[in-house]
């Protein structure tokens, strides 16, 4: 039997109008972790994984006003909605690339912050732990990696249930990540500064945010 993928051009042409309602609450979270680098946001270096068509780059650049924000994602069809929504990009690029490929491993990570909102839990176990490093090898020691994903409450179990049942679910390959699961490899690269489940989407969201360090932690 072939595993069912998402269909992710389908996704980013028409994302469905709860998203309207759960991304608001999304983009403020994300905005409170993104201040939580210990540097000057005007000055940082943004990347975010998994971003075509991004849905976040507006809020982000007009709120914090980041140096520079890369896009990186393997779809070219949200990419492509993305460029139409911005023709006038400055400061920005788009990278068309699966994200475990943009920095190979010792490869010299130039960016402060990376991070990444419903794309850790697409992939199987190993596939993830991947996903997480590659992360890490995109920001420069004491910069910060700010992971979302789905994690398997009550809430989360009832309202899949709900949407699977009715035929209306989109994301067949989605696993829910437990919070250790998250935590354990982050761990490995950094000192975790935060990290919470955030319940008010209904499909609840772990969020995990983490300083890096590139020398073992004592």
């Amino acid at each position: 039997m072939v595993a069912l993928k998402t269909d992710w051009d389908a996704y980013y042409e028409n994302p469905g109008w709860f998203t309207r309602f759960t991304r608001r609450i999304t983009t403020r979270k994300l905005i409170d972790c993104l201040r939580l680098y210990n540097g000057p946001i005007t000055e940082a270096r943004l990347i975010e994984f998994g971003g075509a068509n991004s849905c976040f780059y507006d809020s982000l650049r007009e709120s914090l006003q980041p140096a520079t924000y890369d896009i990186v994602d393997s779809n070219r069809a949200g990419l492509d909605l993305f460029s139409a929504r911005h023709p006038d990009l400055t400061k920005t690029r788009l990278i068309e690339s699966d994200v475990r490929n943009v920095y190979p491993e010792n490869s010299a990570a130039d960016c402060d912050i990376c991070f990444s909102v419903g794309l850790i839990e697409h992939f199987d176990e190993a596939e993830t732990r991947e996903v997480i490093r590659s992360h890490f090898r995109a920001v420069r020691d004491a910069g910060i990696v700010i992971l979302f994903f789905p994690t398997p409450t009550w809430l989360y179990r009832a309202i899949r249930g709900a949407a699977e049942a009715l035929g209306i679910w989109a994301f067949p390959d989605e696993r829910p990540l437990a919070m250790a699961e998250v935590r354990r490899e982050a761990e490995q690269h950094g000192q975790v500064v935060f990290h919470q489940t955030n319940w008010w989407i209904g499909l609840t969201q772990g969020i995990v945010v983490t300083k890096v360090a590139r020398q073992p932690l004592s």
